[in-house]
């Protein structure tokens, strides 16, 4: 039997034990710590202290302040790349917004009623040129691509902070003739600038490329065939196994397609036997809209 000095220090170390248990069980510790425990103790308590319900506020006014300048600043970039940047990217964007819809192809002589545009096209106020009143959206290929030059301007100004209907200071009666010379109705031959290429560098919007290996798409181009013409958007050259240009890839609106459709074409000078075509290389006109900042006085 246990003596009573040997029971009472068992009991006194099974209560411990048995207190030890509990303290781990609840995830605390007995009330004497070290002075490290004291520490982490004073650094808990000061991890919980409430934040002053201003600072959030500040906090939310600060972080507001940081994305509307981060926003100015890539708006300012924006708007200096749009101003720097040819059309070409911008005319490819539009022609795009045409898939997926019918756009019949109709050229016919009421000019009083309709000028190939498959919508009203609106410059500072006047009407320029007039849709189909049918409603059909029907276009034909000189109307069809004055219509992308005209809202591939729109767009490309408004990302640059600009008036949409600020074409390098165009006035209305600038526009009226701008558009019969894309058109090629000024009664003189296109080789004089009555076309496409000739508008835009008349009224220094950018310039006529004369080299075929410059081209680009999203250029805008005006050729004629043995017995008829054709304006387009220039996509690619076609070439043959050396490497020589034979034709092209290019997006109008045409008879053949049924309205708005990508088209291919080849030269009449081809080589017998080979990529032959009806397009005349040397009655080819290519236009190209240059950056806004590269704009000139006419």
């Amino acid at each position: 039997m246990l003596s009573k000095t040997r029971l009472t220090k068992y009991s006194v170390v099974i209560s411990a034990l048995i207190a030890g248990i509990f303290f781990l069980s609840v995830g605390q510790v007995p009330s004497k710590v070290t002075s490290d425990s004291k520490s982490d103790s004073t650094a808990s308590d000061k991890v919980n202290i409430p934040v002053p319900k201003a600072l959030p506020a500040d906090n939310s006014n600060e972080n507001a302040s940081t994305v509307q300048v981060n926003a100015d600043i890539s708006k300012d970039k924006s708007q200096v790349v749009a101003v720097k940047s040819e059309l070409n990217n911008y005319v490819l964007k539009v022609i795009h917004s045409y898939e997926g819809r019918k756009y019949p192809y109709l050229l016919n002589s009421d000019y009083s009623h309709y000028n190939g545009v498959t919508e009203n096209i609106i410059y500072k106020g006047s009407l320029i040129a007039k849709a189909n009143p049918d409603g059909s959206k029907s276009s034909h290929c000189v109307g069809l691509t004055y219509e992308v030059f005209f809202k591939a301007m729109e767009e490309r100004n408004k990302e640059a902070g600009i008036a949409p209907d600020n074409f390098n200071n165009m006035t209305i009666n600038n526009m009226n003739d701008f558009m019969l010379t894309w058109y090629n109705a000024k009664g003189t031959p296109k080789s004089t600038g009555d076309q496409l290429a000739g508008a835009i560098s008349k009224y220094g919007l950018g310039s006529q490329i004369n080299r075929l290996e410059d081209a680009k798409a999203g250029d805008f181009i005006d050729f004629s065939r043995t017995k008829s013409g054709h304006a387009a958007v220039f996509i690619n050259w076609l070439k043959n196994d050396n490497g020589d240009i034979v034709g092209f890839r290019y997006w109008s609106t045409q008879e053949s397609t049924n309205g708005i459709a990508y088209k291919e074409e080849y030269f009449s000078d081809n080589p017998q036997g080979t990529f032959k075509g009806t397009v005349n290389r040397n009655q080819l006109y290519i236009g190209r809209v240059g950056p806004i900042a590269n704009y000139k006085s006419f």
